[in-house]
């Protein structure tokens, strides 16, 4: 499974769930997501890129998402 998978499983878990792992979770929430590990919960987009940001590394891993209900689009 790739990291980008990973991620997006966690994801899902938390938007579905609004909990991981015993972790709380808030609708409208900003998470940052590396590895398919929890690092930052910012209630702002920038604040929650800053965070991912801030832990180095490869500018194309990682996931930032907002917590709410899953929203399917039409193609």
């Amino acid at each position: 499974m790739s990291e980008k998978d990973i991620n997006q499983t966690v994801a899902e878990e938390i938007c579905n769930r609004f909990r991981l792992n015993g972790q709380e979770f808030r609708l409208g929430e900003c998470v940052a997501l590396l590895d398919g590990k929890v690092v930052a919960v910012e209630t702002d987009l920038t604040a929650a890129v800053e965070a991912l940001r801030a832990l180095g590394g490869n500018a194309q891993r990682g996931m930032i998402f907002e917590v709410g209900p899953q929203v399917d689009y039409i193609r």
